[in-house]
């Protein structure tokens, strides 16, 4: 994905745009094969072929940098429609973007880790984007809801990705295999249609 990933920096002419895009193209690249905490931000600097302090004229810290790579690597998540595209149902339709979502930790699973590091930032403007990314990656979850009262269906959403992130957290640390993370995925969306079917009976 290309392009202005966050709102930021929408001022810049096109070629520092591109410029931009490239670092952060380096940076999501070091990512694939080695874990955040080894990365130095004159690695990525070196990668993507620009001057450290050329770099640092578009992202303050190396906090700042990865929160805008994170973000762009999960954009495609909620431009992801499983609903639309095999006609599932709603409770189908979670699960799939549950397995999605565990799928894609398999094959990358530096990009959780460091989600899950960033989302403990003490920096406000990483805090406000990775809280932005919440909002966004939500979406898609809040619509396959939409049948419930919005408070009701925000809740849910919520624990949701409560569940997915614990999960992320479990499998990093040893704690679970896949195939646990995927039977509980599988055994809290079904405990949603429960509720889902609650609803419907209570408004037909």
């Amino acid at each position: 994905m290309t392009g202005v990933l966050s709102g930021e920096r929408t001022e810049l002419p096109a070629y520092q745009k591109l410029r931009r895009q490239r670092i952060l193209d380096a940076a999501k690249s070091l990512l694939r094969n080695h874990e955040y905490e080894s990365i130095q931000i004159r690695d990525v600097a070196a990668e993507s072929n620009v001057a450290l302090g050329t770099l640092y004229r578009y992202f303050s810290s190396k906090e700042h940098l990865y929160a805008n790579v994170v973000y762009d690597w999960s954009l495609p998540f909620n431009a992801a429609e499983p609903a639309q595209a095999e006609n599932l149902n709603t409770i189908e339709c979670i699960s799939r973007r549950l397995r999605m979502a565990l799928a894609a930790f398999e094959r990358q699973p530096n990009f959780y880790k460091a989600i899950l590091m960033l989302r403990s930032t003490n920096d406000p403007d990483v805090a406000a984007l990775m809280q932005q990314l919440g909002t966004v990656l939500e979406e898609p979850i809040l619509s396959d809801l939409s049948m419930l009262p919005h408070d009701e269906a925000s809740d849910i959403t919520a624990m949701v990705w409560c569940v997915l992130m614990d999960l992320v957290a479990r499998l990093l640390s040893g704690d679970k295999t896949m195939g646990e993370a995927l039977r509980i995925s599988d055994r809290f969306v079904q405990m949603v249609g429960l509720r889902l079917a609650q609803f419907e009976a209570e408004t037909a």
